[in-house]
């Protein structure tokens, strides 16, 4: 009897010290558990803190660039369009002067209407509602007559579904990418290529010197192309970057 007493004292006990382990173990997990969620809730609440910063630094870019286009148009066009009725009236005054303005005056158009283009793709009003194709056509259309490289631009033709604040975004990436190659590549064929009918896919290469994408991140010479990246990520989507020295450089922009 004394025997039974004892295999069941030592039972029970034994019950109880795995029942307060299993309890140890769940309290464990459980505040491990808690740990995980609260982690996760700071990571998500740091990635809205940076998206949202982003999207206030987008906005006032976009207002000082919108702040700029309106300067280009009320007052350096306005002006532009005052020498030219000037050069006018003198050829108006003395027939002789046209020959020898007609450099001038051609220039001065030029001129203006680079100013104009200029205008209209910095100016957020002016592309909002408009479609990622139209914005891209113009900007085509402005590089174009810089006369620096020739553009092949191919599209098919179909309208995006983006919202508007991304397809701005996504029109300024384009823009810094272009921007990028008139400075530094030396190319002489931009080749762009925009596909919207399924998933949006917007490619830019160019023929020009290329460069070391690794060198250049670690140099800390890559402010623009890190600009880019946040940029892309912001429109939740993929920016893939290849270029080697002597053999150009490819700009894809796709939906993830």
């Amino acid at each position: 009897m004394f025997a039974n007493d004892i295999a069941l004292t030592i039972i029970v006990t034994t019950l109880l010290i795995l029942l307060l382990i299993a309890g140890v173990v769940i309290t464990i997990i459980m505040a491990n558990r808690r740990h995980v969620r609260q982690e996760m809730e700071m990571v998500r609440m740091k990635v809205d803190y940076e998206k949202e910063l982003r999207v206030v630094e987008n906005e006032v870019q976009e207002q000082v660039l919108t702040n700029v286009a309106r300067d280009l148009h009320d007052n350096i066009g306005q002006l532009l369009t005052l020498i030219r009725i000037q050069l006018e009236q003198e050829k108006l005054d003395d027939e002789t002067l046209a020959v020898k303005l007609q450099p001038v005056d051609s220039t001065l158009n030029d001129t203006i209407d680079q100013v104009r283009l200029l205008s209209h793709s910095l100016n957020t009003e002016y592309l909002e509602g408009k479609s990622l194709m139209y914005a891209i056509d113009k900007e085509v259309d402005r590089v174009t007559k810089l006369n620096r490289l020739t553009v092949h631009w191919k599209h098919d033709n179909a309208d995006d579904v983006l919202s508007n604040g991304d397809r701005i975004m996504l029109f300024r990436i384009f823009q810094e990418i272009v921007s990028n190659c008139l400075k530094y590549s030396g190319a002489k064929n931009l080749y762009i290529e925009l596909l919207t009918a399924e998933k949006l896919q917007l490619r830019v290469a160019d023929d020009g010197v290329g460069f070391d994408l690794e060198k250049t991140i670690e140099e800390g010479k890559g402010s623009g192309l890190q600009n880019m990246l946040k940029r892309t990520r912001l429109v939740e989507m993929e920016l893939d970057i290849r270029s080697t020295p002597g053999n150009g450089t490819i700009f894809t922009l796709s939906q993830q």
